[in-house]
């Protein structure tokens, strides 16, 4: 029966500690010298030995329900899976006339997970208080990582874009066994499973998206191209919201901390809601998977801590499958593989793992001193953007998305996506227990995207007026150090097969970002990352299962 069970009624017996595992071993004393390595092998030895007497056994698990996840949960079940998903975020169900959402000018604990501030890279951190909210930031010294946390992933803190990249472009990224004409097909299926579409005339003539046609009329006479960036939006509430029948959001520029009116097509209400409907999938949420191992008999053991909406720990449980999923993201994903092959959990990874993580390019730019208005509320979605490929210096692809700020303060935004040569890794630390990104301070291929992308800005800027402001990056005019779109660390053909099968693992796969070789080819992930989980749980199902 389906489920979404934050309290489970039947508790299973309590998976062991850390202490109950260092006492097992007679070693609670030399702990404090070897380090917290030791608690890896431990696990998975207490319960190969049996100290968890009653694991929480299903067919497959899912970890994470975000694009990867969801669609694998889904193509699972379809086949007669019987499928649980555990997921460390908050399940948000919209309720009319009660606001399940934090606003984004006004942010309170529902915004952000848990911290105690805001951790939107553009403006000032905003005091909060503490909750799993929506939105998780990563702090790896020199980069800010955000991703979604929340049942349904990155799919309520997305803009809702859907970009397929050029074929010289994806083919300059992804492998030759990933063929672009083969995933033609699977972007096809993603396409009619969300419904895509641009901006309809009526409503990008509206006064709320004034911004949007100035966009157009600056990108016209700069003459660089314009495109209509398709998304998963119902216009339908747009309208709604236009006719000021139902409150403002889309219109309000509501994205990144989830969507009031529900128009944003978001994962639970589509993937993940068809999978309910089967009868073979559960979803667990506040959920959060510590660890990942493989007991002696070949299954796979999860050790997960169940969380409250403040962040504390009510109780440990242990689950165990035959088919183990990591779809947690490029963060997510990456962290668990790296602390299993760290400490002992899954020892035969390859030396691939946590390698191969890239940016997408990423990099803001804000023109300001526009001589026109530009709409005191910048709506949403973001419908427009520049088509940069022949950029001189690098290829781009520069999204405008909304900056909603309830003043008409002349400015608008840009959001660039390149390519380039630049990796980092994942590494874990046994004194902290901890696993941390590792990113190069100064990137000369990144200055390259960086350069190519205030090369437009100026085009801009010549042809209608305005400035490139200070107020992001500072006297630089860009800024490249916050990440919306992390890719990689558990690479197609590297740390996995061609279509997601960990090496050296049977019955072990990766299916969500972490695949994916650090860029999608000067492209919105979402599109990308959702054809290609299509396309291996595809050929998962039909091989494996």
């Amino acid at each position: 029966m389906s489920a979404d069970k934050n309290d489970d009624s039947s508790k299973p017996t309590r998976a062991p500690s850390r202490r109950d595992l260092l006492k097992l071993a007679g070693v609670a004393g030399a702990a404090a010298l070897t380090g917290p390595t030791l608690l890896g092998t431990r696990k998975a030895r207490a319960s190969n030995l049996g100290i968890v007497a009653r694991p929480i056994v299903r067919e497959a698990i899912v970890i994470g329900s975000g694009f990867g996840g969801a669609i694998s949960a889904l193509r699972l079940v379809e086949h007669g899976v019987e499928t649980l998903m555990l997921e460390k975020g908050k399940r948000w169900v919209r309720t009319p006339g009660v606001d399940t959402f934090s606003p984004y000018i006004y942010p309170d604990g529902r915004s952000t997970w848990l911290n105690h501030k805001t951790v939107v890279p553009l403006g000032p951190p905003l005091p909060i208080p503490r909750h799993t909210g929506v939105l998780e930031g990563h702090d790896f010294g020199n980069l800010q990582v955000l991703t979604g946390a929340a049942y349904g992933g990155g799919s309520i803190v997305y803009g809702g874009l859907y970009v397929k990249p050029p074929r010289h472009l994806f083919e300059r990224v992804f492998p030759a066994q990933v063929s672009y004409a083969d995933m033609d097909r699977y972007y096809q299926r993603v396409d009619a499973k969300v419904g895509i579409s641009a901006i309809p005339d009526d409503v990008l003539a509206s006064e709320y998206h004034t911004h949007y046609r100035v966009m157009e009329r600056h990108c016209q006479r700069a003459g660089v191209e314009v495109d209509r960036i398709r998304s998963g939006t119902n216009w339908n509430i747009v309208r709604q919201e236009l006719a000021g029948t139902i409150a403002p959001s889309v219109i309000h520029g509501e994205a990144i901390y989830g969507v009031e009116s529900g128009a944003k097509k978001t994962l639970d209400n589509s993937y993940l809601a068809e999978a309910e409907a089967t009868g073979l999938f559960e979803a667990r949420t506040l959920r959060q998977v510590t660890d990942i191992a493989q007991a002696d008999d070949g299954s796979y053991l999860v050790f997960v801590e169940r969380i409250d909406e403040r962040g504390r720990v009510a109780e440990e449980e242990t689950y165990a499958c035959t088919y183990l999923f990591l779809s947690a993201g490029s963060i997510g994903s990456s962290k668990l593989l790296v602390r299993a092959k760290a400490t002992g959990l899954l020892p035969d990874l390859n030396e691939h793992v946590g390698k191969g993580w890239g940016n997408n390019g990423n990099v803001y730019a804000l023109r300001t001193l526009i001589p026109e208005s530009t709409g005191r509320w910048q709506g949403g979605p973001p419908a427009s953007a520049i088509k940069d490929y022949d950029n001189p210096i690098a290829p781009l692809y520069i999204e405008h998305p909304q900056l909603p700020l309830g003043l008409d303060l002349h400015y608008l935004l840009y959001f660039g996506m390149g390519i380039h040569d630049t990796r980092g890794q994942f590494a874990y630390n046994r004194w902290t227990d901890q696993v941390s990104l590792q990113w190069p301070r100064f990137s000369n291929d990144q200055d390259t995207v960086n350069r190519a992308m205030m090369h437009t800005m100026r085009r801009l800027n010549q042809a209608n007026g305005g400035t490139t402001s200070w107020l992001i990056g500072g006297p630089k005019g860009y800024r490249d150090d916050a990440v919306y779109h992390p890719l990689g660390g558990a690479v197609l053909g590297k740390a996995c097969d061609y279509y997601g099968r960990v090496k050296n693992y049977e019955r072990l796969y990766v299916n969500d970002s972490a695949l994916i070789p650090g860029f999608t080819g000067c492209a919105n992930p979402a599109f990308t990352v959702a054809a290609l989980a299509e396309r291996n749980i595809e050929r998962i199902v039909a091989e494996d299962l």
